[in-house]
């Protein structure tokens, strides 16, 4: 079901202009858009909800990516010897997926388009080490 101020009429197209993730940015602020990362057994899963931040409807997005990467870092600037690791930042792309087909999109496809990037940290990951799935 459509959220009550969802823009359905909202043509479909598939965008990922930094616009998208700006706002999506200032729907995290609002609470209106939620994300976190968990981290069990060496497998990281992503869960993006709330609004799109282009048509405004609701959506859920779960992935587990498959290319983490090595992203041990620092943190502190005291030197060498005080240098505390950085939990490692996880880059979510995440495409409309409000359950509403829009104007103009191609058969069988649900969603205004939108692609937009959130930035999660992985607070249970260890540092030093890739994650992968």
């Amino acid at each position: 079901m459509a959220a009550p101020d969802h823009n359905t009429a909202e043509p479909w197209e598939p965008t990922s202009e930094f616009t998208w993730t700006d706002r999506a940015y200032d729907l995290l602020e609002q609470n209106l858009l939620h994300a976190q990362v968990d981290v069990v057994d060496g497998v990281l899963t992503t869960k993006v909800w709330g609004r799109c931040p282009r048509c405004a409807g609701q959506l859920h997005d779960v992935q587990v990516p498959t290319a983490v990467g090595d992203f041990a870092g620092t943190r502190g600037g005291g030197g060498w010897g005080s240098a505390v690791p950085e939990p490692p930042v996880v880059i979510v792309d995440v495409t409309c997926g409000c359950g509403v087909p829009h104007l103009d999109a191609p058969e069988g496809t649900t969603g205004c388009g939108v692609t937009f990037r959130v930035e999660l940290v992985a607070e249970g990951a260890p540092p030093s080490t890739s994650v992968t799935p």
